[in-house]
């Protein structure tokens, strides 16, 4: 069973039987997931008890006691012609995008990098992914969010592997993308509802050049077979001092292939957020096989739970580049 409590300064309620429908999602390219809800209320009914929702609020959901958002009240819109009260909340995650700060980090590791940051904003770590790759970075007025993600893409480079940072309740984790889950099986005639496919070369680069740092020509990467079929699609590289720039663009070529984005509808899993991965069965797309889940959002309507995942053949990660090399 479905339930959501608001905490505020006197105390915390249940206001399940209020809330006819819930919207819990979140994307790849965020480190904050999104709860909607409309809360029903009036002006002028007596009758309909009168519940505090305040912004700045907690709110936490949970299905069957298993917590799946822990966050806080950040916008609210209420009328006197309405008999609602619309409400958006955002977990922890939006502290990190909210916050930006000045740190020196001289060769230091990602993970230290984010135990670091929260210690000095009091976050509690959780599950940090460890790389052992040294970095050197200085990151002058810029969001912890993108600090953190920042080293992870560098690490990315160099370990082959993606990394995604999300909110488990008060503690915060930084994943490997697409190990955090034993895949939950998707199939025809069970618990999928709809499925769907595009595909695009929109954002296809099949060939990088490389250039140093006088602005010369050292070095081409291509993809001749993408080049023979879409015509050349280049795209531009300088090579660093500490950089593989070959490794970089091979890394390009590969991330800007043919992207194909696939939507799927299903009976509803906590399982199946952001970072982790799903089994697809179905013959009439041709979908089978082992997915990513790009972006999830989580309904509930009058009692029914369903999920609407967007899903990958690649593993992507949202890479950041900022500050200067320390």
């Amino acid at each position: 069973m479905i339930k959501l409590s608001i905490t505020g300064k006197n105390g915390s309620v249940d206001i399940s039987q209020l809330v006819p429908s819930i919207s819990l999602s979140g994307e790849f390219q965020q480190c904050a997931r999104t709860l909607e809800f409309s809360m029903v209320a009036s002006a002028i009914d007596t009758n309909l008890p009168v519940v505090s929702c305040e912004l700045g609020n907690q709110v936490v959901v949970t299905l069957d006691s298993q917590e799946l958002f822990n966050g806080i009240v950040f916008s609210r819109h209420k009328s006197t012609s309405g008999s609602s009260i619309n409400v958006t909340c955002f977990d922890y995650g939006i502290y990190l995008k909210r916050n930006e700060a000045v740190y020196k980090f001289p060769n230091w590791t990602p993970e230290a990098i984010t135990k670091r940051i929260c210690t000095d904003f009091g976050i509690k770590p959780g599950r940090i992914a460890a790389t052992g790759v040294k970095i050197s970075r200085n990151f002058i007025g810029v969001d912890l969010y993108s600090m953190i993600q920042t080293a992870y893409t560098i690490a990315s480079v160099k370990t082959g592997k993606k990394y995604q940072i999300r909110f488990r309740g008060l503690e915060l984790d930084v994943i490997e993308k697409g190990m955090a889950n034993e895949p939950l099986i998707l199939s025809s005639g069970r618990n999928l509802i709809s499925a769907s496919t595009t595909e695009s070369i929109e954002s296809m680069i099949n060939q990088v050049r490389i250039y140093n740092s006088k602005d010369q020509l050292i070095d081409t990467k291509e993809n001749s077979e993408a080049v023979k079929l879409y015509g050349r699609l280049q795209s531009y590289l300088r090579k660093t001092d500490d950089e593989d720039a070959a490794k970089e663009a091979e890394k390009i070529l590969k991330d800007y292939d043919v992207s194909q984005k696939i939507t799927v509808e299903n009976l509803g899993s906590p399982l199946n957020i952001t970072g982790n991965t799903v089994i697809v069965q179905e013959p009439y797309t041709g979908l089978y096989g082992l997915f990513y889940i790009d972006n999830d959002v989580h309904m509930w309507n009058k009692g029914q739970y369903t999920n609407k995942l967007v899903l990958n053949f690649e593993n992507m990660m949202n890479e950041k580049d900022v500050g200067k090399l320390g």
